[in-house]
């Protein structure tokens, strides 16, 4: 990586033998804000760090060339060695930072704010950007060592900054600010309502049991009831469309505020180096505002993201979220899209960009769709659902079970590779989710889209070793006169009707499709001419599929008869 301040670094390295690498980034702050004069808190892990260095000549040594470097960098330039810094020196104790790009998209959004409040850890980088520019910040943070290192920051920026050791999400009630920003931790949960204000109990509702309620629906719920004009807050994007706790309570009271004017959806990676999590940005207006519309970005589109590095997207340094969220919005602009509240009641207040900003995939179906006839799927076919029918390791009857990973590029699922032994309770739910000629399967968990074909010669006559499906999948059993299996086959086997079905997806570790989504999705009905032309090109694809298997036999037979596999054959005895 080419660093302007590689020398500070190089300087720095010298004293990683001495202590953690996570600690360098504190230590070289203590350090530096302690020879111009800052006094530091005994008890702090950065002056318990400094003092145990110091003790070390020539980790103290090295310590004092990386200071005397830093401090020769102008003072216009010192946020910017600091944010470098951080992205060197990335950790878990580290990786709240935000780097500079996206820390300012974020003070942009918040606007030129005579006060800002910044709650949490990662607002800390927005929180010294609009500091220099002379806004008056209030930064609060529960952690007493994340308050000393923004109180070291400031010192060394040489801007001013109250820094608060508190709950931020335990409001005083006469705090007003014209602007605040809102970054808890993902994940994180909060124990006790006793930590929160009364107006965001009153929209989770109050319990005086014992309950653990999710970082990010507690920032929903305060947000809401932030008395500042703009809020900007920053969730895991699971958070908009899971539907446990009091989640689903804070999403529907947020859009129903009227407060909610946009939500940019950003990569994993982008805000946080060191996460996987994609995460939203959400941006309120005033309280006695009423929008009627809620607009969605997606920030990972060509037109906001730049190049990736190491695997993650960087924020496109032309780009505006700015703008993005206040100039009017084109019907043919892919990266953003306009819902009205009824459209998002509609959708049971679920906040996921995909289903609001349709994929080119998807725009391509809807327009396949337009002149035709269709049905739900649930019209078309019998849903089945399979459910866990257990170890299957201690029965007397083998059956097999398709799994995803056993369809390959044949259309038709071959013969599954894992067997299970069944009691005879066992064989009784099994059989109800026995598979047939005809059938499809589709995996609606996991590996979304995944379909096949189950074939004429699968086992029927008995109670062994028929198939039946995992429940990564959804068995569907075409209605008679409506649509074959083969022609639900081809539809769904297009990678337009893939991409689709993975818009519906929903999960924050495996995706998963919702029932009701799967049996409300459209299906075109082909004609008597097009089902006719159907059968013929699936029949003439497997007829070449039998010729290409045929060839291969012999390509195979070609080369066990050459030297030197005719010599070694027979070899297992």
């Amino acid at each position: 990586m080419k660093s302007k301040y590689a020398d500070v670094w190089r300087a720095l390295d010298g004293v990683s033998g001495y202590v953690r690498q996570s600690e360098l980034p504190n230590v070289l702050l203590a350090d530096i804000s302690q020879s111009m004069g800052m006094e530091l808190e005994h008890s702090g892990l950065a002056s318990n760090a400094l003092m145990s260095l110091r003790e070390n000549d020539d980790g103290y040594y090295a310590l004092q060339e990386a200071r005397s470097r830093f401090l020769a960098i102008p003072n216009s330039e010192k946020l910017a060695a600091i944010d470098e810094m951080m992205g060197v020196y990335q950790s878990r104790e580290t990786g709240f930072w935000i780097g500079y790009l996206p820390a300012k998209r974020i003070t942009e959004l918040a606007g030129t704010p005579g006060t800002v409040r910044c709650a949490f850890t990662s607002s800390l980088h927005p929180a010294l950007m609009m500091a220099s520019k002379g806004s008056t910040v209030r930064f609060v943070d529960r952690h007493s060592e994340v308050c000393d290192m923004a109180k070291m920051m400031a010192f060394i920026l040489e801007v001013p900054l109250q820094v608060v050791m508190a709950e931020p999400f335990n409001r005083v009630a006469d705090e007003a600010y014209d602007a605040e920003i809102i970054m808890a931790p993902f994940g994180s949960k909060i124990h006790s309502s006793a930590e929160l204000s009364l107006e965001a109990l009153d929209i989770l509702g109050r319990d005086d049991g014992p309950r653990r309620l999710s970082g990010e629906a507690v920032a929903l719920a305060d947000a809401q009831v932030s008395p500042t004009d703009t809020v900007i807050v920053s969730v895991a994007s699971s958070a908009m469309f899971r539907g446990v706790g009091v989640e689903p309570i804070a999403r529907e009271a947020l859009v129903e505020s009227g407060r909610l004017k946009a939500i940019l959806s950003v990569p994993a990676g982008m805000l946080f180096h060191a996460s996987s999590i994609a995460s939203d940005i959400l941006v309120l207006g005033p309280k006695r505002s009423a929008s009627d519309t809620v607009r969605f970005v997606n920030l990972g589109s060509p037109q906001f993201a730049g190049k990736t590095v190491r695997g993650r997207p960087e924020v496109k340094p032309e780009s505006s979220w700015l703008e993005a969220i206040s100039h009017p919005s084109h019907q043919d602009d892919e990266a953003i899209a306009e819902a009205s509240i009824s459209e998002i009641r509609d959708k049971d207040y679920i906040l996921s960009l995909d289903r609001y900003v349709i994929p080119p995939a998807v725009a391509a179906l809807e327009r396949f769709l337009d002149n035709r006839e269709t049905l739900p799927l649930a019209e078309v076919v019998e849903l089945i659902r399979p459910v866990s029918i257990g170890k299957g390791d201690d029965g007397d009857v083998i059956i097999r079970e398709a799994a995803p990973a056993d369809i390959g590029d044949n259309d038709f699922l071959p013969l599954p590779k894992k067997e299970l032994l069944l009691d005879r309770p066992q064989l009784r739910k099994a059989r109800a989710q026995r598979l047939q000629p005809g059938d499809v399967i589709l995996s609606v968990k996991g590996t979304i889209g995944t379909a096949a074909l189950v074939p004429s010669d699968v086992p029927m006559e008995d109670d062994s070793h028929f198939w039946t499906a995992g429940q990564s999948f959804m068995i569907l059993r075409p209605k008679k006169s409506k649509v074959s299996g083969v022609a639900l086959l081809e539809f769904l086997s297009s990678d337009a009707v893939k991409t689709s079905l993975r818009s519906l997806a929903v999960g924050a570790a495996i995706q998963t499709i919702a029932i009701k989504d799967l049996k409300e999705f459209q299906v075109p009905v082909p004609s008597d001419e097009e089902k006719a032309a159907i059968e013929a090109a699936f029949q003439k694809r497997q007829d070449k599929r039998a010729q290409v298997r045929l060839l291969l036999e012999d390509i195979d037979r070609e080369r066990d008869a050459s030297w030197p596999h005719d010599a070694l054959q027979g070899w297992q005895g």
